[in-house]
């Protein structure tokens, strides 16, 4: 997200911004210390952000306005957002991940649908053909003319 909400498509990303991912790889890349958890994708933009980039263009994008007067405040209220819209995009993505779900089973059924559809179609084609056979033998054997 960070990435996307940060790349220029003239210019692409900027130097700092090019120092800021690298050291975000970097972050997410380091071995995890035993017994600690690894660092979600918020934190360590946070992190980053924090030491990397002085002004950050990142968090005024997402709708949140960096101060420097108000540090402590702000990194929580920023991490705190930052969750939450990471939550909502695991959400959209479960969300999505459902519906596709849906749609091939949905797709499964019309194919065997049509699948039941044609076989029933050529039932009824083969007992017309028998019918019409049928009826080309009795108007022979009662000497009436054929269709």
């Amino acid at each position: 997200m960070f990435k996307a909400t940060n790349n220029s498509k003239k210019h692409g990303f900027s130097e700092p911004l090019k120092i800021a991912i690298l050291e975000m790889e970097k972050v997410k890349d380091a071995p995890i210390p035993e017994g600690e958890e690894p660092k979600s994708d918020a934190e360590i933009v946070e992190e980053v952000l924090k030491t990397e980039v002085n002004q950050s263009t990142f968090l005024k994008n997402v709708g949140i306005k960096s101060s420097s007067k108000n540090s402590g405040k702000g990194t929580a209220v920023v991490a705190a957002h930052v969750r939450y819209l990471q939550q909502k995009l695991e959400r959209s993505a479960l969300q999505a991940e459902v519906m596709q779900e849906e749609m091939a089973a949905i797709k499964l059924k019309a194919e065997e649908y049509e699948a039941a559809r044609e076989k029933e179609l050529e039932l009824l084609r083969k007992k017309s053909q028998e019918q019409e056979e049928k009826l080309a033998h009795l108007m022979a054997l009662f000497g009436a003319k054929a269709l």
